[in-house]
């Protein structure tokens, strides 16, 4: 089994901490390392790390958290990507 080392650019957040989601509309700005959450029609979200996307941005790559391995969701499917930005502290 190959393993895959994914730096995050947006891990998650402890269950403390403020964050702000923020859904994707252009998939190009999706860089790998970045954590998401993808939902599809009819379905439980899908969550972990961006590990590709194609230059036109109408597919991406997402290593999944948990262990659940590595899957390919397309925009044209309608799928909805979020990511979660962490909030300023004052």
């Amino acid at each position: 089994m190959t393993e895959v080392a994914v730096a995050s650019r947006t891990a998650p957040q402890p269950a403390d901490a403020q964050t702000n989601t923020k859904v994707v509309s252009d998939w190009t700005e999706l860089i790998p390392g970045d954590f998401v959450t993808v939902q599809e029609s009819y379905t439980v979200p899908h969550s972990g790390w961006i590990d590709d996307v194609t230059e036109d941005g109408t597919i991406i790559w997402l290593v999944l958290a948990l262990g659940l391995g590595r899957r390919m969701f397309f925009r044209e499917d309608g799928d909805i990507v979020t990511v979660e930005l962490p909030q300023a502290t004052s």
